[in-house]
């Protein structure tokens, strides 16, 4: 099933029950905190390498030959220092190259709900396993490589790194983090370049409108966001992808919209996507 069809079930499940709640004159008054979903990482302080230096008093001789051998090896334990560039065009060369014949496995899963920032949260305890059950039955495998690859440029990556483990290449790369408005291209921006974004949330509209709940959706308050977006990758010495991981967690924020005659604060859906070549990254 496409990733549309897939959020569509969800966000439809989600955007009902949105319209109900906000209808039980027996919800909580008071509304839960939030939970804080996702927290990066960051170093505190860079990596201090220490250069040790010989005393003052240390004389020490060598031979011209001695010098010379002890220069080579010193110069063949440096790692070659590879640019952001090239491992971004060394990757699309290997996602062109694999695309035709990769299968890709596709994992949607749900990790958090909430309507009003916490309100009806009794409801939303009821219908999370529903709206898990529906996400996860609908994982499947779909074809080729994931996102719009082509379209991948250096400014997409956060921070990327190269190495190579037996006859292997091995990339992992982090994106730029991404908020997206209701109406984008499933391939805009860095994420939808790397693994492909939700794209244009209107068919949301019209399948909750054919089931006899109009729905009007405020672009001007309604984001997506996409946070720890990352690829890891296996490459063979043929120049294809192996195996790999592409994921990131999105947010879909839908603020002051309307179900029916109601008017809804906000109704907020969290989900993991996780695509997978061959089981997934490994080395």
């Amino acid at each position: 099933m496409h990733f549309k069809r897939i959020l569509a079930a969800a966000l439809t499940a989600a955007l009902v029950l949105s319209c109900a709640a906000c209808g039980n004159r027996t919800a909580p008054e008071t509304a839960s905190e939030a939970t804080t979903l996702y927290t990066p990482e960051e170093s505190t302080a860079p990596a201090v390498t220490e250069i040790a230096t010989a005393p003052e008093d240390t004389t020490v001789e060598a031979t011209s030959a001695e010098l010379n051998e002890t220069v080579a090896e010193t110069t063949a334990a440096q790692p070659t220092e590879i640019s952001k560039a090239e491992i971004v065009a060394t990757y699309k060369a290997a996602a062109e190259k694999s695309h035709k014949n990769a299968r890709t496995y596709r994992a949607i899963s749900l990790v958090d709900f909430s309507i009003n920032n916490g309100q009806y949260a009794n409801v939303i305890d009821f219908v999370m396993p529903i709206i898990g059950k529906l996400l996860s039955n609908n994982s499947k495998e779909v074809d080729g490589i994931t996102g719009g690859f082509q379209n991948l440029t250096e400014a997409d990556v956060k921070t990327a790194k190269t190495y190579t483990v037996d006859d292997k290449t091995v990339i992992e790369f982090t994106l730029h983090e991404q908020r997206g408005g209701p109406r984008d291209s499933e391939f805009s921006g860095s994420v939808g370049h790397a693994i492909t974004a939700v794209g244009d949330i209107g068919y949301v509209t019209d399948q909750i409108t054919d089931l006899g709940i109009p729905l009007e959706i405020s672009d001007e308050h309604t984001y997506i966001d996409y946070t720890n977006p990352t690829v890891k990758v296996v490459i063979d010495s043929n120049g294809k992808i192996v195996n790999g991981t592409w994921s990131y967690t999105v947010a879909i924020n839908l603020n002051q919209y309307k179900v029916g005659n109601k008017t809804v604060e906000s109704t907020k859906i969290v989900m993991n996507n996780v695509l997978t070549v061959n089981g997934g990254f490994k080395k």
